[in-house]
């Protein structure tokens, strides 16, 4: 049985881009209730923010046995980053990128698409 799950992620720094920084996410269980989570994660870019929220969206839905992930978020860089779309050049973001695609590939099937602002 599968159990579907799409996650919204988001994050940001105040200026300048490495600055204070928080995230959020949503995870919609199929079937279930809708799982939202916020955090402060202290001094970041924009970037890593959005690398940190994809990464805790991944972590409840793999909690929630989920095996099924579509991820949506308004991050170009993190979606092509992440499909192998873009080269990932800072060794910082590397290491993010990497443990997100650990996580991603703990789920039979993972897929993660650009949105728009208006609709993260």
């Amino acid at each position: 049985m599968t159990t579907p799950a799409i996650i919204h992620f988001d994050g940001g720094a105040r200026p300048p881009d490495n600055g204070p920084a928080a995230i959020g996410y949503t995870v919609e269980i199929e079937g279930s209730t809708e799982e939202r989570g916020h955090d402060r994660i202290g001094t970041a870019t924009c970037n890593e923010a959005e690398y940190h929220a994809l990464h805790r969206g991944l972590e409840v839905a793999s909690k929630k046995g989920c095996t099924e992930v579509e991820a949506r978020g308004d991050s170009q860089l993190i979606v092509r980053q992440v499909t192998g779309d873009w080269q990932t050049n800072e060794q910082h973001l590397r290491e993010l990128r990497d443990r997100v695609q650990e996580l991603a590939d703990e789920f039979e099937q993972f897929e993660i698409q650009h949105i728009p602002r208006e609709e993260n």
